[in-house]
């Protein structure tokens, strides 16, 4: 209950613009520990949560814990176990292990020689097609790498480009794609013939999101949408929540969310303009969705000052990731 008050007057402080919306990035350049973390933004594609380099220590065990994105580890040298999903895999130097979201894992480094690794955090609508097209799949979430020097350029490069710049931004979302690129074009070229990776329904899924990405602003029916595509709705919805671990409803409802976000802070646009080029053609409907979404108002979202801060830290441990109010 104290919690529920304190977490109360928070968001009223916020309203009234008393307390700043920060945005925390955290940053550590060590010899054993290099690491960028909280880059979590609301892009619909692929983005980059955090990425780092780590020699870890004999024994040390992480887990178990459920991310809420995608984690992929790649091995550079030693030894360590990965457990998920009841199953227990031993990895050795130039192997990757795939976390998914929302499923209990445990990873521990050999006691005697102890791996070291690189990782990248990432999500979005595309992050599950990225990892299917990768030779990652949920019932074989390990795999060997044949250019573990060139993905750890890639990281490299992501962890130098901590400043807070747009640019910057930027630069890291297509090293990310560049680093996704290198690593489906590695399993492509050592299998014969390429198969298709596609779970079942996930064409639909695809070509769903495509529609919902290009018409969001237009009137959607989930059904209708399922008829046009072919299928009826009910297949439509389990293929989706099975490939996006969402309905198409939530899927829409987000992404018109999003964009509204977007518009607010980068432009002057009335919010019942926003409203319309997001789909709802009734303000006070749009406004209850938005407030039901961020806790805020359209109004008092474009009105609350927003700052953003990089914490460098020198040891693991010293950075405490942001909680959402």
């Amino acid at each position: 209950m104290k919690y529920l008050v304190i977490n109360t007057i928070i968001k009223v402080l916020i309203r009234k613009g008393v307390i700043t919306i920060a945005s925390k990035v955290g940053f550590a350049n060590t010899a054993q520990y290099k690491c960028l973390e909280d880059l979590q933004r609301d892009y619909v594609d692929l983005y980059l949560s955090y990425c780092g380099i780590e020699d870890v220590y004999p024994g040390f065990t992480f887990g178990p814990n459920i991310r809420t994105e995608y984690v992929l580890h790649i091995v550079l040298k030693g030894r360590g176990n990965f457990t998920t999903s009841g199953n227990t895999y031993a990895l050795t130097q130039n192997q990757a292990f795939l976390i998914y979201p929302e499923v209990e894992t445990t990873y521990q480094a050999d006691p005697d020689d102890p791996w070291s690794y690189m990782w990248v955090g990432f999500n979005g609508i595309r992050a599950n097609e990225c990892t299917a097209n990768a030779g990652f799949t949920p019932e074989s979430p390990i795999r060997a790498l044949g250019n573990v020097d060139k993905l750890k350029g890639y990281i490299t490069q992501m962890l130098g480009l901590h400043e807070l710049t747009y640019a910057n931004d930027l630069e890291r979302t297509g090293l990310l794609l560049m680093f996704w690129s290198a690593l489906i074009n590695d399993y492509t070229s050592s299998i014969t013939p390429l198969p298709c990776y596609d779970y079942p329904g996930s064409v639909y899924v695809k070509s769903a999101i495509n529609y919902m990405t290009r018409n969001y602003a237009s009137k959607i029916k989930i059904s209708e949408l399922a008829e046009y595509l072919g299928i009826n709705r009910s297949h439509l919805t389990n293929s989706f929540k099975k490939v996006m671990r969402i309905s198409p409803q939530a899927f829409l409802i987000n992404l018109r969310m999003g964009k509204a976000a977007s518009l607010l802070k980068n432009t002057s646009l009335p919010v019942s303009t926003i409203a319309q080029q997001v789909g709802y053609e009734d303000p006070l409907t749009f406004s209850r969705s938005f407030s039901k979404k961020f806790d805020l108002s359209p109004r008092a979202y474009r009105e609350s000052p927003e700052s953003k801060e990089l914490f460098t830290y020198e040891k693991k441990g010293d950075y405490v990731a942001q909680k959402p109010i």
